[in-house]
């Protein structure tokens, strides 16, 4: 062996750091560095060692091992497309052949002098025009910001009416999964979103627990875990957005069976029996008045009640057999599974329903009403707060967790937040921001808007209220704005209407294309910090490079920006490490952790920086179990109980689909249309006879890695369509389509599979939208509020971004009191469309 090779061998180091990812997988990387560059990424774990098969296997620690994305990284770090220096558009915007370089000191000061220009709008409006994302408007004055997710806002308001605020992410950790006697996944293909949950569940079907799927297709996870449960099968296929018919039916039968858990229902409910009250023990307060709940006695109306909604269902359909008769038209399962299917969990307990935020049914315009049946069934099954139960959601899988010390006064954190209080932005919803730049209104009435923005930012817009935007800013986000929510082409009209745009980017996504200028920002793995986990423990983010080009930390562009306006913005720029040493000096475990073993201590910074983890196990049989702590009466709901009815919702009458209680609600573009008419006839005139979803897939991260080839060889985006579909048209596998809607129209591969159920098409949500250069479509959809839709001429999409051809409709909670709550999410949302060959 030469000395050279000795040398080289040497200088080659690891540094173990974590995947920071949407899925919340967070997984354990291995860098492999040789002179200060990556050469490789592994995953943890990847060493043969002494008694490797029982580590890698055990679930006490469990191996935290890297998806594909994770493995590519070094791919995105060194991506030959990756934007190193600023760039100004000099043609019309999503022209990507109209960027040139500029300067750090051009670009920020062009932006600046825009700035400049909004503080004297503010002088007219009162508010800066600037919709921000991360950036530092809220510093110079209140501005406009946004509300609702698309990840998991359904879930998250059907939570906030029914069980509180707080449970919005403390569900049972997932390991208690292995003391379920039947578990079910409810629309969340977990092989393709949660890296670290699979390992989880195929311990629990090796340990002979039931496992059942319900999906709209055949996914990994059903075909690589589903085992079914007596007469129930392990895969339970129904149409796109059906699921809460489905749980209504099974809801019946529980309570026809008196299969209910009454007692449960009498402690811990309310809105269930007809004319329930309450005299409420919360210890919250209404989140617009800052009244106290406690002490206020609540009722349900009469006909809001649980059972006085079965009692309408079978009253609609005739009784029992037709209340199943009706979930077997819709959902397409036979009645008996339906029937087995209730019965098989209402008798198996403790029984899991898993879906959450990766859930494609609460994805749809009436996820919110599915969401709340699964906590509604979980109720009626006295499942919500049992070990091996649990309402749907799920926290840390086999940790303690760990309170953070404050960051050093004047430091900076890895989305650049600032040191100080910013003022509060006027909002809007997150799938109205179209609408909002094109005729200043969100789905609210003028009033609604203008009490609103009375209340919460003191700031009177006039009895016809209306918002004006006019600058957009993508700062400190992981968010391909442009391209993740619904009816691109209004989104064109809107954007082209803005006076300017700025990005802080990683690539040329679609929306850097549609900014005037774009600004490089490092990767993660060019800065260092602590990150968290919803279904990990907690992890070091090592950054082993320096900011590569030109590129720049987002709070660095930030603090150049105040500088330049003349804002305090004192960062105190000490270092990643030295921040994150000083948040480690005073991190303390939560005392309900503590309670499991009072000894446990936290190892040293070094440590953890050397391990890329803390992770400190908690037995099986000591798990922390958040609700099962909650006594009667202390939710965090208005009544201090998990509600069928929501007196605060039914208080405001901002749900969208008009309904404040658990029932499956029909959504617009709903498969009660395909059913009903064979199709949707759209403005064109045309008849929409297909139902379009649009699942999660293993290679990207919403609209992150779809610049990586390697991953999109591994799973080329297509189309997917039953061969019965494509039969009738002629379409055979790998042709390219054109699948349309009155919104757009989208050039694709097809791919054809029995996966997927006749009459519906899956496309996988976040590919990149690109439009044609000479391929054009007539769209009508309603551009200027009037309620009729005019024609628009658009390109073809020919990247395949399914939100091509989606509506824009609110859905769940139009709240902005509940900010962060109740909005549609676009990750699985169904629209009415159609196909043909090219």
């Amino acid at each position: 062996m030469s000395d050279n090779y000795k040398k080289n061998i040497k200088e080659i180091k690891t540094v173990m750091t974590m995947h920071t990812l949407h899925c919340g997988g967070t997984c354990m990387l291995k860098l492999h560095m040789d002179d200060g560059r990556i050469s490789k990424i592994t995953s943890a774990g990847d060493i043969q060692r002494e008694g490797s098969f029982d580590k890698d296997e055990s679930l006490l620690p469990l191996q935290k091992r890297a998806c594909l994305m994770g493995l590519c990284e070094m791919k995105r770090v060194y991506a030959p497309d990756r934007l190193k220096y600023p760039l100004k558009q000099t043609l019309e915007r999503g022209n990507i052949r109209g960027f040139k370089r500029i300067s750090w000191d051009e670009a920020l000061d062009t932006v600046t002098k825009w700035y400049r220009e909004m503080q004297k709008r503010k002088d007219e409006l009162g508010y800066l025009p600037v919709w921000d994302e991360g950036g530092i408007t809220p510093n110079i004055g209140p501005c406009l910001k946004r509300f609702g997710s698309y990840s998991f806002g359904n879930i998250s308001a059907a939570m906030f009416g029914a069980i509180g605020r707080f449970n919005t992410t403390r569900g049972n950790p997932a390991i208690d999964i292995l003391r379920s006697k039947y578990i079910i996944i409810w629309a969340c293909n977990i092989a393709a979103t949660i890296p670290n949950l699979p390992f989880i569940m195929m311990k629990a079907k090796e340990a002979g627990i039931p496992i059942t799927v319900v999906e709209v297709r055949g996914t990994d996870t059903a075909f690589a875990m589903a085992t079914g449960k007596g007469k129930v099968p392990g895969l339970i296929t129904l149409h796109p957005g059906t699921d809460s018919v489905l749980l209504a039916a099974m809801a019946n039968v529980i309570y026809r069976k008196k299969l209910h858990d009454v007692s449960f229902l009498k402690e811990y409910c309310f809105g269930f029996f007809p004319e329930d009250t309450v005299i409420s023990k919360s210890l919250k307060k209404h989140p617009i008045t800052g009244e106290s709940y406690a002490g206020k006695t609540f009722t349900v109306p009469q006909g809001q009640s649980f059972i006085e909604y079965l009692d309408k269902l079978e009253e609609e359909n005739r009784g029992y057999a037709g209340v199943l008769s009706w979930a077997e038209k819709l959902t397409g399962i036979p009645s008996q599974v339906i029937e087995d299917f209730a019965v098989e969990y209402s008798t198996t307990k403790p029984s899991f329903i898993f879906s959450r935020f990766n859930g494609g049914a609460q994805r749809t315009q009436n996820g919110m009403y599915f969401s709340w049946m699964i906590i509604a069934i979980t109720s009626m099954t006295g499942n919500t707060n049992k070990r091996g139960g649990g309402y749907g959601d799920i926290s840390v899988d086999d940790g303690y967790k760990v309170k953070l010390g404050n960051r050093p006064e004047g430091s900076y954190d890895k989305s650049g937040v600032v040191p100080f209080n910013p003022t509060r932005s006027i909002m809007f919803s997150v799938f109205k921001d179209s609408d909002v730049i094109l005729n200043g209104l969100d789905g609210r009435t003028h009033e609604q808007l203008r009490g609103d923005v009375l209340k919460m930012n003191n700031i009177d817009l006039g009895p016809k209220a209306k918002l004006t935007v006019e600058m957009y800013v993508r700062g400190a986000i992981c968010s391909n704005t442009f391209n993740q929510t619904q009816n691109i082409n209004k989104r064109l009209l809107a954007w082209n209407k803005l006076k300017h745009t700025v990005g802080y980017e990683r690539f040329m996504t679609a929306t850097a294309a549609m900014c005037d200028i774009v600004l490089p920002t490092i990767t993660t793995f060019e800065e260092s910090f602590f990150g968290f986990s919803s279904y990990s423990d907690t992890f070091v983010n090592n950054g082993p490079l320096k900011g590569l080009y030109e590129s720049k930390p987002d709070w660095w562009i930030n603090e150049q920006l105040a500088i330049r306006l003349g804002i305090d913005y004192s960062i105190k720029s000490m270092g990643d490490k030295k921040i994150m040493e000083k948040q480690w000096e005073g991190a303390s475990i939560p005392e309900e952790y503590k309670k499991i073993n009072p000894n446990i201590k936290l190892p040293g910074f070094d440590e953890i920086i050397e391990k890329g983890s803390f992770k400190l196990p908690v037995p099986l049989d000591k798990t922390f179990i958040f609700l099962e702590n909650i006594k009667p009466g202390e939710y965090d709901t208005d009544t201090g109980m998990i509600n069928f009815y929501s007196p605060y919702f039914a208080e405001r009458g901002r749900m969208v689909l008009g309904v404040a209680k658990a029932q499956h609600v029909m959504a617009q573009e709903s498969f009660e249309d395909v059913l009903e008419r064979g199709g949707k006839i759209g403005a064109k005139g045309i008849k929409y006879p297909l139902q379009l979803f649009t699942p999660h897939v293993p290679n990207r991260a919403h609209t992150t890695y779809d610049n990586v080839p390697i991953l999109k060889e591994q799973n080329p985006h297509a189309a997917e369509i039953h061969h019965i579909e494509a039969e009738k048209r002629g379409i055979v596998d790998g042709q390219t389509v054109y699948i349309y809607s009155d919104c757009g129209c989208l050039k694709i591969p097809v791919r054809v599979t029995r996966r997927i159920a006749p009459g519906t098409i899956a496309i996988g949500e976040g590919a990149w939208y690109r439009p044609s250069t000479n391929e054009t479509y007539e769209a009508w959809f309603d551009s200027n509020y009037d309620g009729v839709c005019e024609k628009h001429v658009v390109p073809v999409d020919v990247g395949g971004c399914p939100n091509t051809i989606t509506p824009d409709l609110n859905s769940g909670v139009l709240d902005p009191f509940i900010d962060g709550l109740g909005m549609n999410a676009g990750g699985s949302f169904c629209e009415i469309s159609s196909i043909k060959p090219t």
